[in-house]
């Protein structure tokens, strides 16, 4: 959280798997800690050297949160974050790949241009933690949940809902 090193989940070859195996359609995100446009495209493309062009059926997400005070991210202005997730959202969909941007309610209020990103054409994942999504914008995905419980996990997990693009 503090130094900006790029890591993989030590279980994603694993999950990629048994989500494949299972049916399962697949997207993936990515927990950035950039701090400039150069970072957020070095983040883009070890997202893109993982995948080694595997086919997803979901987005690939650039999730920015600043939940942690001594977070290299700490202090960061919207101008910088909006140009931090285009560049990555660049670089994805330059890749044939569909990106999403993730966040919640408060960071969308501090620091995001949502009109900007849709203008971009990203599709938005909101966390908010309610019976109803009451927001101003059409979301793809709603995480209405992180006390969601599931079969075969121990704990809680986050439940999100797709809502797939209409058809004109």
């Amino acid at each position: 959280v503090s130094d900006g090193v790029i890591c993989l989940d030590t279980y994603w070859e694993e999950n990629f798997a048994g989500a494949r195996n299972a049916g399962l359609p697949i997207g993936v995100y990515f927990y950035s800690q950039a701090i400039s446009v150069e970072e957020a495209r070095q983040e883009a493309a070890f997202v893109l050297d993982t995948l080694k062009g595997r086919r997803l059926e979901f987005p690939v997400v650039f999730d920015w949160e600043d939940y942690y005070k001594n977070s290299r991210t700490a202090n960061m202005d919207p101008e910088t974050l909006n140009a931090l997730a285009i560049a990555f959202c660049e670089e994805i969909a330059k890749a044939g790949y569909e990106p999403m941007i993730y966040f919640s309610p408060d960071l969308d209020n501090r620091l995001w241009d949502l009109e900007l990103m849709q203008q971009q054409g990203y599709s938005f994942w909101l966390a908010m933690y309610r019976d109803t999504m009451n927001w101003p914008y059409e979301a793809q995905m709603w995480q209405y949940t992180q006390t969601g419980r599931v079969n075969g996990i121990d704990g809680d997990v986050d439940i999100n809902l797709y809502f797939p693009p209409q058809e004109d």
